[in-house]
């Protein structure tokens, strides 16, 4: 039986899922380390602007194409373009972000298991322990990133499975007010041990002599990344939101908490990694290694904040991946005639095998590159970005 096509129960629950959608690794994970490896105050300066000026426009017009097209992303564009005269290969934009998001999907769950685990190994605490052999040891084992990272992607699957109420509308429900509360928690606990001024200066000052072409991509980038922009979720959720809501006021809100939320990731982080004395230009290692070195410092109490930490990334990748995975399964449901449950299964699988080509790169294929990228890992994110931008431009064109 073919799905029908579904609705949120009320307006909150679209502004739920959206901003659960949004806020996840990109915000608590990518946001810091970027602004750690392009200037600090100056990538955040650029990334609230081209937050307002780029991303918040395209997010309503993505939102708005699934209200209008009520449909599975594909479906979506090719109702719109259908309806203005236009030709039909325009659904090349919904294809294009189906891609980008089973891409995403697949490095994405790797990093995402890798969060699980961290979480784990923090309950016992870092101790004397050296955060580099650490994260070397956990990543040079094949089989125990391709556990977790299963785990992971089959939460993830089941609640897709279980449909818009039942499913994704209850999770998020639960899954945003937590990540809220956690994130607060941090930043206060930053703000009384840590160096908040610090923290505060070098992520709010900047020199102009900082201000170059590889800052701009980079928060134009995070920017989009961060709003699930080109990856057709916003198609999705947009194409179950009821009537009466408002796209503009809907999307002004979701685009402020997930920025907000960004902020706040780097208020909780720096202020830690001041306070020790680390390195804030760290990289996507930061959350692994530089704070791991933080939460050892911290004794005792590390074994509290540690797993409270990564609690907080497990949270919020989770209630990204629901997000991701959504776009690939509706259409699938839709254009095969499957349920939702089929469908997911079938997305998932494909997001495993996806995954286990990342998780080789950082192990059995690390050694392995691929044009001038180190590994298959890396191969991936710059494969997922080339169709995220195919997406934007088309579809600006589009618009």
């Amino acid at each position: 039986m073919q799905a029908k096509s579904n609705q949120w129960n009320n307006n909150l629950a679209f502004l739920l899922a959206a901003t659960g959608s949004a806020v996840g690794l990109g915000n608590i994970w990518g946001f810091p380390y970027k602004a750690g490896e392009n200037g600090g105050g100056l990538f955040v300066l650029l990334y609230m602007f081209f937050v307002v000026v780029l991303g918040l426009p395209v997010f309503m017009a993505e939102v708005f194409i699934g209200k209008k097209g009520k449909a599975n992303p594909v479906s979506a564009v090719e109702n719109l373009a259908k309806s203005s005269n236009s030709s039909r290969s325009w659904n090349l934009v919904g294809y294009s972000g189906i891609l980008a998001s089973l891409l995403i999907a697949g490095y994405y769950a790797v990093i995402a298991g890798l969060v699980i685990n961290y979480g784990f190994i923090s309950l016992a605490g870092f101790g004397e322990l050296d955060p580099a052999v650490v994260y070397a040891t956990e990543v040079s084992s094949f089989w125990e990133m391709t556990f977790w990272f299963s785990l992971f992607l089959v939460g993830s699957g089941i609640v897709v499975g279980f449909g818009i109420d039942k499913g994704i509308e209850s999770a998020m429900r639960i899954l945003l007010p937590m990540l809220f509360v956690l994130v607060l928690l941090l930043v206060g606990y930053g703000a009384i041990k840590g160096d908040m001024p610090s923290a505060l200066n070098y992520l709010f000052s900047w020199k102009a002599d900082q201000f170059n072409a590889g800052t701009i991509q980079a928060a134009v980038g995070q920017a989009f990344f961060s709003l699930s922009i080109g990856m057709g979720t916003l198609m999705a959720f947009g194409s179950y939101m009821p009537k009466n809501q408002t796209v503009s006021k809907a999307s002004v809100i979701v685009v402020t908490a997930d920025t907000g939320v960004a902020l706040f990731a780097g208020l909780a982080i720096f202020p830690l990694v001041f306070f020790f004395a680390l390195d804030p230009t760290a990289g996507t290692e930061l959350v692994f290694k530089t704070m791991t070195t933080a939460f050892a410092e911290m004794g005792t109490l590390g074994q509290f904040i540690g797993p409270l930490f990564y609690f907080l990334l497990a949270v919020a990748a989770f209630s990204s991946m629901i997000s991701i995975l959504e776009p690939s399964v509706v259409f699938v449901s839709e254009k095969f005639s499957v349920s939702r449950f089929k469908a997911a299964f079938i997305i998932v699988v494909v997001c495993f095998l996806l995954s286990l080509v990342s998780v080789a790169g950082f192990n059995v294929w690390k050694d392995v590159t691929i044009g001038a990228l180190d590994n298959p890992f890396e191969a991936m994110k710059y494969l997922a970005d080339d169709f995220l931008f195919f997406w934007w431009e088309q579809e600006y064109h589009f618009l």
